[in-house]
């Protein structure tokens, strides 16, 4: 648990209002349920079985507000938070706020939320994470204690390891692909990591090969893994960046999937014109997806299916 939080535990002593910035929203989730779970604790030790260990574990606790994000959080998603957290807790103790992507908060929702977080009531703490502070408005920020989650590659890599039992070089790409945010790295390799990368490997290859007689197929290949879109497109993305350094380098110790030299290195010898332009069709559509929630995923992937096509014919 990150020492603020510690320190605000043994003492007692807890601020209005947290957010913790840079790390991914598995991690912050992870830190937020942590300091949590001490507050509900009886004993404040996080035992996991007091009655306000398990509410918390199995989110049904009635003084925890949960604010999700569902592609952005707008202002009716917050509306009913001031009036919330007005009343009582119910057992007595602490009424909690928890914005796990904060950073995803339209302006509107920051301004209806910045009088509360400004003045909360007593016993009420807001817990926040953003992984782009620059989201945040100043305002808000103002009022909250920053916490900065230190993250470590070589930390991450020993977990994956040792966890999930992971040979040393897919630990070591799982966690380069993850930044060293170990909790990210887990939801990766939830997600199926390297059968997607598998995929999205064979996907372009296909587009830059076969073009345009390969489209069905490699949209097929993106479907197969339609739960897991936003990986896709970021695997697809950093492993575009490896053929990218190791053409300009040569330097196998710069990418990130290093088990994947074969295939990077021979994708290398394509223009750079097919490469960025590739690179900037797949990250138009990762844009348009976190721009609109209800985009059909379908319709998105064909669009840019046909933009890179438009490049490489």
């Amino acid at each position: 648990m990150n020492e603020v939080f510690e320190n605000a535990i043994k003492t007692g002593k807890i601020a209005g209002a947290y957010l913790i910035a840079g790390a991914s929203a598995q991690t912050t989730l992870a830190e937020i349920d942590d300091f949590l779970m001490h507050v509900y604790c009886r004993t404040h030790s996080a035992c996991g079985t007091c009655p306000g260990c398990l509410k918390y574990a199995h989110k049904n606790h009635a003084d925890v507000t949960y604010i999700e994000a569902k592609g952005s959080i707008k202002i009716d998603d917050v509306r009913a938070v001031p009036a919330e957290v007005a009343n009582k807790a119910y057992e007595g103790g602490y009424k909690a706020v928890v914005i796990a992507q904060a950073d995803t908060m339209t302006p509107q929702a920051q301004n209806a939320l910045l009088k509360v977080v400004e003045e909360p009531p007593e016993n009420t703490v807001f817990v926040m994470g953003a992984q782009n502070i620059k989201n945040i408005l100043p305002t808000i920020l103002s009022r909250c204690i920053i916490l900065k989650t230190p993250l470590s590659k070589e930390a991450a890599e020993e977990k994956l390891r040792e966890g999930q039992k992971l040979p040393t070089l897919k630990a070591r790409v799982l966690s380069d692909a993850a930044g060293g945010d170990y909790h990210l790295a887990l939801a990766f390799l939830q997600d199926g990591f390297f059968d997607v990368r598998d995929d999205m490997i064979l996907a372009i290859n296909r587009l830059w090969t076969a073009k345009n007689m390969a489209t069905s197929a490699t949209l097929a290949l993106f479907l197969k893994h339609e739960t897991a879109i936003s990986l896709c497109l970021d695997v697809a993305l950093r492993y575009i960046a490896d053929v990218l350094v190791y053409k300009h380098t040569g330097d196998a110790g710069h990418i990130v999937n290093q088990d994947k030299l074969p295939e990077i290195a021979q994708h290398a010898r394509l223009s750079d014109y097919v490469l960025v332009n590739t690179q900037e069709k797949i990250y138009d559509c990762v844009v348009k997806r976190a721009q609109c929630a209800g985009l059909n995923t379908k319709l998105a992937l064909e669009s840019m299916l046909f933009h890179i096509l438009e490049v490489i014919l």
